[in-house]
């Protein structure tokens, strides 16, 4: 008896966790939900070129460590993405996409967008160190050349580069196959001194990788703790004067923050303090219109909040 009944808990446990997998991957909260993420990304991409000495960091721990500024410079934007997945999805669930899967996935997010340009930054300074390395023929007066228009050269150039991209994005994804938080491959460089001896030394620091990568996580992980306390008082601070714009009053506007819920309140601010409801039922009169709005599934067809919202105002509830 006690077999079958621990045998039935984790079957309904599983069967929960499958539903409630399912409501998350709903294409069409996705795409809801979409811009946002790709603002956030993007803006981090953008600053992250701008940290001084990205291109040299090629390794994982490197590379997650540089992220921390700009994910800073991004706070708005991360707060718009975790704003819209409350919205979207249910309250609370932003954050935990924030720390879970986004946080996973943004090393190679970033990587893909900023790739072919730290590719080409890392290719310029080889030819410049190249150019270095040449013996200067001494004091010359140089006579400046006509610039020809070739636009055959022009287009062969354009074609290069398009093939680097294609090259460097193949790189990405053969990498992507092996390693899950790959480091990003600088582009081949002519064999001069300098480059021989840049060589030797990043064989030499690689001893320490390890290290270097354990630190760069560290750095990481205390960036982003400071980066959601305040992406969290931030967040709080735009959500209470957006609510008092819309509806002048504090009392209703700290209940809706406590994420209350009563009777007489309107659909939009049960919209504004509870989120979108995940299942809704609807029933037409001549005189109104019933709708019961449910929240929490633990089942299927299993709610622990059902709503009833009558023309538009919450008349009463039930909760198990």
């Amino acid at each position: 008896m006690r077999i079958g009944i621990v045998t039935a808990l984790v079957l309904l446990s599983g069967f929960e966790a499958a539903v409630a997998q399912g409501i998350q991957d709903d294409p069409r909260r996705r795409r809801l939900v979409l811009p946002s993420v790709r603002e956030a990304t993007d803006c981090i991409a953008r600053e992250t070129l701008n940290e001084p000495g990205i291109e040299g960091a090629t390794r994982p721990g490197q590379f997650r460590a540089a992220l921390a500024q700009p994910m800073r410079r991004c706070a708005d934007e991360v707060d718009a993405m975790i704003a819209a997945h409350d919205l979207v999805y249910y309250p609370g669930y932003g954050e935990a996409f924030f720390q879970g899967p986004y946080l996973q996935d943004l090393v190679r997010a970033i990587q893909r967008r900023i790739g072919p340009e730290l590719a080409r930054r890392v290719s310029e300074a080889a030819q410049r160190a190249t150019a270095a390395q040449q013996p200067n023929p001494g004091f010359q007066v140089a006579q400046p050349a006509p610039k020809l228009v070739d636009q055959n050269a022009e287009q062969a150039k354009r074609d290069a580069e398009e093939r680097e991209k294609r090259e460097v994005d193949a790189m990405w994804q053969r990498t992507r196959q092996v390693n899950a938080a790959p480091a990003i491959a600088p582009a081949p460089t002519m064999s001069t001194p300098a480059a021989h001896s840049a060589q030797q030394s990043t064989s030499t620091d690689q001893s320490g990788g390890g290290g270097s990568a354990l630190g760069g996580f560290v750095a990481l992980v205390i960036g982003v703790f400071v980066l959601r306390e305040a992406a969290k008082r931030r967040a709080r601070k735009r959500r209470y004067d957006r609510l008092m714009v819309k509806y002048g009053d504090a009392s209703i506007v700290n209940r809706i923050m406590a994420a209350e819920m009563w009777q007489g309140m309107t659909a939009e601010m049960l919209t504004d303090s509870w989120g979108f409801p995940i299942d809704r039922d609807r029933e037409v009169y001549k005189t109104r219109t019933t709708e019961t709005w449910k929240y929490g599934q633990t089942g299927k067809n299993r709610f622990k909040h059902r709503v009833v919202v009558e023309n538009s105002v919450v008349v009463g509830f039930k909760q198990r």
